[in-house]
């Protein structure tokens, strides 16, 4: 009888471990609430508002949120991204600013955000990533980052706000990287929409460069501005370039060829 009980208690101990183990938050106490890759923005904005909650339930806690590039895939795109999420945290859902904080924490296959709930003494889940060592290696220009863009005037069909080529916080990071390596070059190629003149692609770009300087006080002569053509919408296009390499070429959509008409 006291072996089976022995045996029970300790089978009951066991199971308790598991249990205990199982509840622990992971990565030194931090708790991943969420990971994703590319999301519509609506999706991104529910995601962001479950996030919200978990914080609001334990107030003593940070959020935390981690992104993670691709190389060649516009890598300050999900940095942006994470900032603006913590934005959007902070100014309509109205969590504390200093509770908040974004990381870029690498490189990886595939673009990806995390939202981690990091409690008080505890680890952060990932360490900032040095963006010096992005063109580490590189020969040919590097695709930095890329959004569509809307001018005064223009139609908006966005319900969760309009990005402008005279948006200062668009260049933040485009601009610290060219900071950090003053051998390097940045490219700006503005698209125009598919009605648009071709000179608006080069004046979307020109005002990109303008704000860049004004704002992080980058040298001019270090970033050229170039006109790309046509696309669907409007668009700028932020490159990286190395010492010795040839500037990016524009890439607009090809153009079907006209049939002829018979006669």
């Amino acid at each position: 009888m006291r072996r089976t009980f022995a045996t029970l208690l300790l089978l009951a101990l066991s199971a308790a471990a598991v249990h205990a183990r199982q509840q622990q938050p992971a990565a030194g106490g931090a708790r991943l609430v969420d990971e994703f890759g590319d999301v519509a923005i609506s999706d991104l904005m529910a995601r962001l508002d479950n996030f919200a909650i978990e914080l609001q339930n334990e107030p003593a806690s940070r959020g935390v949120i981690v992104a993670y590039g691709v190389r060649h895939r516009f890598p300050g795109w999900p940095l942006r991204r994470a900032h603006m999420s913590r934005t959007y945290l902070a100014n309509t859902r109205g969590l504390e600013a200093a509770r908040l904080s974004a990381v870029f924490a690498g490189l990886r296959d595939e673009a990806t955000l995390q939202l981690w709930v990091v409690p008080p003494g505890a680890e952060p889940p990932a360490r900032p990533f040095d963006l010096a060592l992005l063109m580490s290696g590189e020969k040919t220009p590097l695709p930095f980052d890329r959004y569509t863009v809307i001018e005064r005037g223009d139609h908006s069909e966005s319900e969760y706000g309009d990005l402008y080529p005279d948006d200062a916080g668009l260049y933040e990071y485009f601009a610290g990287v060219l900071k950090l390596d003053p051998a390097l070059r940045g490219c700006v190629i503005g698209y125009t929409s598919r009605r648009g003149s071709l000179a608006a692609g080069r004046r979307i770009a020109a005002r990109a460069k303008l704000t860049m300087a004004k704002a992080y006080a980058v040298d001019v002569t270090r970033v050229a501005a170039l006109g790309g053509g046509r696309r669907e919408y409007k668009m700028i296009e932020l490159w990286l370039v190395p010492p010795g390499a040839a500037l990016p070429k524009p890439t607009p959509p090809a153009r079907k060829p006209r049939r002829r008409q018979r006669r």
